[in-house]
């Protein structure tokens, strides 16, 4: 499966280190890193047929806006658009059509990203040339069981909606093992500071203490859809996540 990325700031740097798994993405242990990204599989920079990083100088409002872009894009299976000025965004699905491109990802992290009105847009642009559309909020909200594409998806590339194995001898955390991590790349450092948790009634605040301690990028201003922020909402979703792998048998 391969996947071209066009990106505009931090966010989508760290989505791209996260999944090229770059050497030293990731220092919050500091010093005393486990190296639990030391895994070959982890880095998909040959499923990578390309990147797009946004110019920083653009106006407010363009009439030109395809001078800024690819006059076209190269072979991909999926289009993940991040922080995308809403000129330069609408022009993406007629380029990822002739690209191939099956399935389209505009993740939102903050509020002003993507409006209620440009993903409706979005979505009418990719359902008219036949490509599956998908607007997370927040990014790692993104589940299986929507689309077979999605799956795939998260299956190949590891990210989405977490999750983990967990392994718990006497109410402690003793093993802990990532199979789908946030594509910020923190589930791996959540679950290196939850071994030798107790699970108690504050489990759930040493989770969150871990998610904020990434730290979690999405924004903290309220989000009349969510009608909460998305940072909180990205701190729901890592509690969902533990919580299932401790009642998981598997």
């Amino acid at each position: 499966m391969k996947i071209y990325i066009a990106y505009n700031g931090k966010f989508g740097e760290r989505v791209i280190g996260n999944l090229v798994n770059y050497k030293n993405f990731c220092i919050s242990c500091d010093k005393l890193c486990v190296f639990c990204r030391d895994d070959r599989s982890l880095n998909f920079a040959d499923n990578i047929s390309g990147i797009y990083a946004q110019p920083s100088d653009l106006p407010v409002f363009m009439e030109d806006s395809e001078k800024y872009i690819p006059a076209s894009l190269p072979e991909n299976d999926v289009f993940l658009a991040i922080n995308l000025h809403p000129d330069i965004i609408v022009e993406f699905p007629a380029l990822a059509k002739k690209a191939g491109t099956r399935l389209f990802i505009a993740p939102i992290e903050e509020p002003k990203w993507i409006s209620g009105g440009l993903r409706n847009q979005l979505k009418e642009k990719c359902d008219k040339a036949g490509i599956v559309f998908a607007a997370p909020k927040p990014f790692c909200s993104l589940r299986k069981g929507v689309d077979p594409l999605i799956d795939q998806f998260i299956d190949t590339f590891k990210i989405g909606f977490p999750r983990f194995k967990i392994g718990v001898v006497d109410n402690i955390i003793e093993t802990v093992q990532v199979f789908t991590s946030q594509p910020c790349g923190c589930a791996y450092y959540v679950m290196q500071k939850l071994k030798k948790a107790q699970i108690d009634s504050k489990f759930d605040e040493v989770i969150s203490s871990a998610h904020h301690a990434y730290p979690c990028t999405a924004s903290m201003e309220r989000d009349n859809e969510l009608k909460d922020t998305i940072l909180h909402q990205g701190g729901y979703i890592i509690r969902e996540a533990v919580h299932k792998a401790l009642s998981r048998t598997e």
